[in-house]
């Protein structure tokens, strides 16, 4: 009686788990099934929310703002604007402003997003190759992908001009750890490792607080001790796809090629510039813009389309972790010295 009645208990919890084991297996493979081709702008749109910070300079702000909604701005989920001016109450730095402004965006929006990517307005994006691109990673995942710089700390920064992307869990570390009124952003209470090029010791920031610094390197000091990770930006190739300049200026022999291969993160080669999944440019003026919406969204070339086929594979759990423990410990591997 006993031994009938212990088989049928353990009979059901089989039971149980197996089908759990199988809803769980048909929920995936459907899941796999349903996920749609990457010229599905729309689906994908919706699936990687991107809530746009446009930077703005209050001498051109109107011309710039207008520019921006009618070309790329309009493909964000969301677009929001800031002035460069600092309002009453703020002090005097660019990094306090992007401050405020993530902290009312972390009040007001936060839910309703999955990346925040902060522009200027002379940067031109192209949003349906940046969200291919953070489509494989989970925004719950404390991430900045942008275009790296070497710094007097390990691990440097991404460069504001063609803007940088933080998940939402960067999202949420900044504004429960760092915006809070607490001292983790302020250099004079850590201590940094410099990089190869010691010319300008972070150490010489000791009396130095952090609304003095740039706002890119300002966001990289509290994004470091908030444990915010660096993500690898670049294509298969090593090429570069968010530039802080225009292409042209990018190219190997001129004389901001020289300055740009003394301040990037990692070894510069004549094919860091460009990738063919480009995402933005710096600096754009309105001309710019325009042609670049007519080369990119109008111009057809006969003969030689080249859609990229499918979006990227979405990381798992334990894939996804593999590669954040991996970028935390990359290292710049550039030892060239920045140009005079």
């Amino acid at each position: 009686m006993i031994r009938n009645a212990l088989g049928l208990v353990i009979g059901l919890i089989l039971g149980i788990r197996l089908t759990e084991y199988w809803d769980y297996s048909h929920m995936r493979s459907m899941t796999k099934m349903v996920t749609p081709q990457s010229e599905d702008k729309a689906w994908l749109f919706n699936e990687t929310r991107v809530l746009c910070l446009v930077l703005t300079n209050p001498l051109d702000i109107t011309r710039m703002k207008a520019k921006v909604r009618s070309t790329w701005g309009k493909r964000c989920n969301k677009l929001i604007f800031m002035r460069s001016q600092i309002q009453r109450g703020l002090n005097g730095s660019t990094f306090a402003r992007v401050q405020e402004a993530l902290r009312s965006i972390y009040r007001n929006h936060f839910e309703g997003y999955d990346w925040f990517l902060k522009a200027d307005a002379n940067t031109y994006v192209i949003m349906e190759n940046l969200r291919r691109f953070l489509y494989r990673y989970d925004p719950e995942t404390s991430l900045i992908f942008g275009h790296r710089q070497r710094s007097d700390f390990r691990e440097g920064y991404m460069h504001g001009a063609p803007g940088y992307v933080l998940s939402r869990g960067a999202m949420r570390r900044l504004n429960l750890f760092a915006f809070n009124g607490s001292n983790m952003c302020d250099p004079k209470q850590h201590s940094f490792s410099a990089l190869e090029d010691r010319n300008q010791s972070f150490a010489a920031l000791a009396d130095t607080h952090i609304s003095s610094l740039a706002e890119d390197r300002a966001m990289g000091l509290c994004l470091k001790h908030v444990g915010v990770i660096p993500g690898e930006s670049r294509d298969g190739l090593n090429q570069e796809r968010f530039l802080p300049l225009m292409p042209q200026w990018l190219m190997p022999g001129t004389a901001k090629w020289k300055r740009y291969t003394g301040t990037i993160y990692f070894k510069p080669s004549a094919q860091n510039c460009c990738s063919t999944t480009l995402i933005s440019f710096h600096s754009a003026n309105g001309v710019a813009f325009d042609l670049l919406e007519f080369f990119l969204y109008k111009v057809r070339v006969f003969g030689d389309h080249k859609p990229l086929s499918k979006l990227p594979q979405r990381l798992g759990f334990r894939e996804m972790h593999s590669l954040l423990r991996y970028w935390s410990q990359v290292v710049s591997d550039n030892l060239e010295k920045p140009a005079a």
